[in-house]
């Protein structure tokens, strides 16, 4: 009897070590399925940054009047898991007590839009604009996009977007 009660131990601890790394063995994976998901859908589940859209253009004050200035900006957008920084050009317009603010992206094929003594150019197909950003003539559909703006404190900021090209509306692409 001892030589079956013998084997008999031995049997249980094969099982039991068996089942035991089969235990471990599936709470490692459990842990790294759950590591993996949330790093997989956490940029899904992310609230946008709202803040973080309105990017600073600087004083009012030193904002020429009567005179198209260019300025530059530098916007951060998420991506996945990291952020990505970008320059954007954008002409600020300052009569009086108007202020708006151009996307310097020109809404045909995406080129620069230049100032001109008349107002807007685009060297790259020939589009033209007055001082107000409306299309005076070139294959651009539409007028130069404005960007919503807001002062804080005597700064002006804007919302950076970018816009559908080559359509006769104005549609946010991101």
């Amino acid at each position: 009897m001892s030589e079956s009660s013998s084997s008999l131990n031995s049997s249980e601890r094969r099982s039991f070590l068996g089942k035991l790394t089969g235990m471990i063995a599936a709470a490692i994976a459990a842990f790294l399925g759950v590591v993996a998901g949330r790093f997989t859908l956490s940029p899904a589940f992310q609230k946008p940054d709202e803040e973080g859209s309105w990017q600073i253009v600087g004083p009012v004050e030193e904002i020429p009047e009567h005179v198209p200035t260019k300025q530059s900006i530098v916007v951060s957008q998420p991506a996945g898991w990291g952020r990505f920084n970008s320059q954007q050009l954008l002409w600020v317009v300052r009569d009086d007590s108007n202020l708006k603010v151009f996307s310097a992206t020109c809404p045909h094929l995406g080129c620069t839009v230049n100032v001109a003594a008349s107002g807007f150019v685009c060297p790259c197909h020939g589009s033209a604009w007055d001082a107000n950003g409306q299309r005076v003539g070139g294959p651009a559909l539409r007028g130069l996009d404005t960007l919503n703006t807001r002062i804080e404190d005597g700064i002006l900021k804007v919302e950076y977007q970018h816009f559908k090209q080559g359509i006769a509306t104005k549609e946010v692409v991101s």
